[in-house]
């Protein structure tokens, strides 16, 4: 938890007091040009002037006032907070209008922050960003105390793995409107679709004292070129495990048991075994470093004492795929393409006579 230099007071609608301040337990310093770092998984980049203008970059979200200023982006009004009333500035906006980019084979989606400052007292601290995910473009309502937006909880907090201070600097891209600040959040996050809401809160530590603060994106949504290209899609795999179903539910719970030794055939489309392997003693299974095709996997059931019980078809790629043929012991149709993850193709024994 965050130490306060002075006692922690909550308005009548949960809010924190603007003349609130924080001592950063975890700095990130952007106080140098090209300067970097990183907060519970979103990446923090101080960056050169971003091209501005019409149709270049589209703002969604404007705060100002002095010292501590926080709001957030939406289209209910009237605002709660320090936003701009103008809905040129300050509304919803789409997650597929969030550029995506890729880092490292990581997809994050992009957000560029403008900060004004005085020359002469240039620093200005982002303590608090957090991103939710609902469904109208019109949501309000922010409580400081439970970090909730209409009662949604945050998809990300840059606070979730400990109290953050981003550290800016106005003297490195003076002037409005030429972007001073990249931040990437894991597209993980926020999911393909809905409405994205971005609360900040600026001058905790090092309080702002001219302009306004403005995040914006750039224009083309997902269909921007990201700063790399996507990593390659590589092999295919399918996974599973075999088990002893006690109880009879056809699914793994608490009740059964892992069964070790049990043979696994994989069959492609030309109905050739192109793999074979055995279940660990933990009951897993695996085939990997797999091409593109439509399989098959097959159970041997391990001896006349043994009956099978109804397999369970797993997800390719996240969803569910794949179908229980007439032997019980196999499942087909599993359509795999490139990078693919085939999980939870799982089959299930019983002792006969019990």
């Amino acid at each position: 938890m965050s130490n306060r230099l002075r006692p922690h007071r909550r308005t009548r609608l949960g809010l924190e007091p603007l003349d609130a301040r924080e001592v950063p337990a975890a700095l990130v310093d952007l106080t140098t040009r090209g300067a970097e770092g990183a907060a519970n998984g979103a990446l923090f980049r101080q960056s050169d002037a971003h091209p501005t203008g019409s149709g270049v970059i589209h703002s969604f979200l404007r705060v100002q006032a002095t010292a501590v200023e926080q709001g957030y982006n939406t289209d209910a009004r009237p605002l709660q907070l320090n936003e701009n009333k103008s809905p040129t500035f300050t509304r919803s906006l789409r997650v597929a209008d969030v550029p995506t980019v890729w880092v490292d084979g990581v997809a994050y989606r992009e957000f560029l922050l403008d900060i004004n400052q005085k020359s002469s007292a240039p620093l200005l601290s982002l303590d608090e960003l957090r991103l939710y995910v609902g469904g109208a473009p019109n949501l309000t309502g922010y409580d400081a105390g439970a970090k909730t937006l209409a009662g949604l909880s945050p998809v990300y907090d840059m606070d979730g793995g400990g109290d953050v201070t981003v550290k800016m600097d106005y003297r490195l891209n003076p002037g409005s409107g030429g972007g001073d600040v990249t931040v990437l959040v894991p597209d993980a996050a926020l999911g393909a679709g809905g409405y994205v809401y971005l609360y900040s809160k600026f001058g905790g530590s090092w309080g702002g004292n001219a302009g306004f603060e403005e995040w914006a994106v750039r224009a083309g949504g997902s269909a921007a070129p990201p700063t790399t290209t996507p990593p390659p899609a590589g092999p295919a795999s399918l996974s599973g495990a075999v088990y002893l179903d006690a109880d009879g539910r056809h699914t793994i719970d608490g009740g059964d048991q892992p069964l070790g030794g049990i043979v696994i055939n994989l069959i492609n489309s030309a109905g050739t075994v192109v793999g074979t392997t055995t279940s660990a003693p933990d009951g897993t299974y695996s085939f990997t470093n797999m091409a593109p095709d439509t399989y098959r996997l097959q159970m041997i059931v391990p001896g006349l004492n043994y009956g099978t019980m109804y397999p369970e078809v797993g997800l390719s790629a996240g969803v569910a795929d794949g179908e229980v043929d007439p032997t019980w012991s196999a499942t087909n149709k599993i359509q795999l393409n490139a990078g693919d993850a085939g999980t939870g193709y799982n089959f299930g024994l019983y002792e006969q006579g019990m």
